[in-house]
C-alpha cells in the first residue's frame, strides 16, 4: 500500500496535479499529522522541520495557524486542538464549567487553643471518646509568623509530646525497702495504697491532674513532686518529722513508667549532602524547609483538611550523619529512620541528598516489606557506581534494588528529562521494575493520564505499600531554582501539586523531600 500510495503522489506530480514539491509530499504523507513523536518529527526525521506541514512542526516554526484542520483530523482527535483553534476548525469553545464558582466548603468545629506553657492549636474535646485530640501548631496568637521556629509548621517536638503523652496517663509504681506499719501512699486527688510487707508493690494510676505523691506514716505526711522522677527505677527516702523532734524514714523505690503512644507522622531531618556530585548545600534543606514553613496555615482549600489537627504529626528534630564518611553517615540515617519508625506509624523525611532515601527505605521495608516506589525527580538515580563510590546521590534506587527493598514491580519514575549518561541507564532501571515518565509525557498527555499510569502499576505490584520519594528538582528551575543539579524543561509547581493530591489513597507509608540547597534559592 506504501509503495501505490507514492507512486500516486509521484503521477500526480508528472501530471501537475500539485501545488507543492515532490520530496515535500513524500517526505509528509504516510503519517499522523497532529501526535507528536516522542523522539521528534517522524515525517522528517527533523531535517525538514521549517518546511514540514505536520503540527508540531508547524508550532514549533511559529506557524500554527498554517495547519490544516481537516473533518478527518477533528473527527479522530479533537483532544490534540488547541483552545485558540477550536473556533477556526469549527468546534464550540471550551466555556467556563457549570459548577464554578464552587459553593464555600462545609463549616468545621472551630479550633480551640491548649492551656500550658506553650499554647497549642487543636480540635475540641469529644465528650466520652477514648482518645484526646492531637496537638498542632502552636497557636499564631503567641508566636507571630515572622518569629523564629525551630521545628516544621510550629509542631510540637519530641520531648513537648512525650511530657503531654505522659502528662495524661501513667502508672507509678512502689515498692517499700522496709515493713511500717499504717504506711500508705496517695495522689493529691486521686488513687491510694497501702503497704504491709516489704518489696510489695502498689500500682497507681496517674493523670495529668495529678502533680503530687503523698506518702503517709502513722499521721505524718511527706511529699514528692510527680514530673521531677526519672524514667527509671531509683531510691528515695521520705523523712516525717514528728512534734516531739524525732523523724521518722520510709526507704522506697520509685517508678514513674509514662505510657507513651505510637503518634501518626513522624518528620525528621537529615542535614547531609557528601553524597553530592555537583553542588552541595543541601545538608541546609531541613533548617529552610522548616523556616519556611512558618507561613503555613492550619486549613487546606483543595483538600478542605486540616491533616496537622486532624493527625498528631511531631517533628523529631535532625538525624545526626556525619558528613566524612558516607557509609557510616548512611548507617546513622538508617538508625534514626528505624528508631522512629518504632514511635510513629509513618515517616516524613527532610534532606539532605538523595543519598538518604536509600538508608530510608531500608528502614521502611524492614517494617513494611518491600515498597513500590514513587519517585519524582529529573533524573534516575538508578546509576552505577561512579568515582569508585557505590553509595551516592545518584544511586539509592539501584542500592535499594540490590538489596531486595523494592516490589518486583509497580514502581516508577515521573519527571525525568534533559540528559543522561547513556540509553543503557533507561534499560537498567526496566530491569529493576522501574517504568519511566519523562517531563514530556506529563507536559503532553497530562497528569491524569500520568497518574493512572502510577495508579495502574502500583496494582501491578499487588498492593504492595508506596514510598514517595520528591527530589526538588524534579520542578523547573524557573520555579524551584534552590537544588544541587537543575535541569531546564521541568514541571511547574501546580503540576506537581496535582500529581501528588492524585495519589490519594495510595498505601503511602512514608516519604521524602530532597535536594533543597537555599543557597541556589534565588533569581539573577
Amino acid at each position: 500500500m506504501e509503495s501505490v500510495r507514492r507512486l500516486h503522489t509521484v503521477l500526480g506530480h508528472i501530471n501537475g496535479h500539485a501545488e507543492e514539491p515532490l520530496w515535500v509530499a513524500l517526505m509528509d504523507a504516510g503519517h499522523n499529522p497532529v501526535s507528536k513523536p516522542r523522539y521528534g518529527c517522524r515525517c522528517s526525521a527533523e531535517k525538514w522541520q521549517y518546511v514540514c506541514k505536520c503540527y508540531p512542526c508547524l508550532r514549533r516554526a511559529g506557524r500554527e495557524e498554517d495547519f490544516d484542520w481537516t473533518p478527518d483530523i477533528i473527527g479522530a482527535q479533537p483532544q490534540f486542538i488547541p483552545p485558540q483553534w477550536r473556533s477556526k476548525a469549527g468546534l464550540r469553545a471550551v466555556a467556563c464549567a457549570g459548577d464554578l464558582p464552587r459553593p464555600s466548603p462545609k463549616r468545621q468545629p472551630e479550633l480551640v487553643t491548649s492551656e500550658g506553657a506553650t499554647p497549642r492549636m487543636r480540635l475540641p474535646d469529644v465528650p466520652g471518646a477514648p482518645w484526646a485530640p492531637p496537638f498542632g501548631p502552636v497557636a499564631i496568637g503567641a508566636l507571630p509568623r515572622f518569629a523564629g521556629m525551630a521545628t516544621f509548621a510550629r509542631l510540637p517536638q519530641l520531648q513537648e509530646l512525650r511530657s503531654l503523652q505522659a502528662a495524661r496517663t501513667a502508672v507509678l509504681r512502689l515498692r517499700p525497702k522496709e515493713a511500717k506499719s499504717g504506711a500508705l501512699a496517695r495522689l493529691r486527688g486521686g488513687a491510694m495504697g497501702d503497704f504491709e510487707a516489704i518489696g510489695e508493690e502498689v500500682s497507681l494510676s496517674v493523670s495529668e491532674e495529678h502533680s503530687n505523691l503523698e506518702v503517709e506514716l502513722q499521721g505524718m505526711q511527706a511529699t514528692l513532686a510527680l514530673w521531677t522522677l526519672p524514667d527509671a527505677w531509683h531510691r528515695h527516702i521520705f523523712e516525717f518529722p514528728s512534734p516531739n523532734g524525732k523523724i521518722s524514714r520510709l526507704e522506697m523505690e520509685i517508678f514513674l513508667e509514662k505510657r507513651l503512644e505510637q503518634f501518626d507522622i513522624a518528620l525528621v531531618g537529615v542535614p547531609f549532602d557528601t553524597g553530592c556530585s555537583f553542588r552541595p548545600g543541601a545538608r541546609f534543606g531541613p533548617e529552610a524547609i522548616r523556616s519556611n514553613s512558618r507561613l503555613t496555615r492550619p486549613y487546606l482549600i483543595a483538600q478542605q483538611q486540616r491533616p496537622l489537627q486532624d493527625r498528631q504529626v511531631v517533628d523529631t528534630g535532625d538525624v545526626f550523619a556525619t558528613p566524612f564518611n558516607i557509609d557510616q553517615a548512611v548507617q546513622q540515617i538508617y538508625e534514626g529512620c528505624k528508631e522512629r519508625l518504632q514511635m510513629s506509624r509513618r515517616l516524613v523525611v527532610f534532606g539532605g541528598d538523595h543519598t538518604l532515601s536509600y538508608p530510608s527505605i531500608k528502614a521502611v521495608a524492614e517494617r513494611f516489606g518491600p515498597v513500590v516506589l514513587v519517585h519524582f525527580d529529573s533524573h534516575l538515580d538508578t546509576f552505577p557506581k561512579l568515582w569508585g563510590q557505590d553509595v551516592w546521590h545518584g544511586a539509592p534506587f539501584r542500592n535499594c534494588w540490590a538489596e531486595g527493598l523494592l516490589a518486583r514491580e509497580g514502581s516508577t519514575h515521573i519527571g525525568i528529562r534533559a540528559t543522561t549518561y547513556s540509553a543503557d541507564d533507561f534499560h537498567d532501571s526496566d530491569a529493576m521494575g522501574i517504568a519511566t515518565l519523562t517531563a514530556e509525557d506529563v507536559h503532553e498527555k497530562g497528569v491524569e493520564a500520568c497518574v493512572d499510569v502510577v495508579r495502574r502499576r502500583w496494582q501491578d505490584s499487588g498492593g504492595a505499600p508506596v514510598y514517595l520519594s520528591v527530589d526538588i528538582d524534579v520542578l523547573d528551575p524557573s520555579v524551584a531554582p534552590g537544588t544541587g543539579t537543575p535541569e531546564f524543561g521541568g514541571l511547574l509547581a501546580h503540576q506537581l501539586l496535582q500529581f501528588i493530591r492524585g495519589l490519594k489513597g495510595l498505601p503511602i507509608v512514608a516519604a521524602d523531600v530532597v535536594e533543597v540547597a537555599p543557597a541556589y534559592d534565588h533569581r539573577p
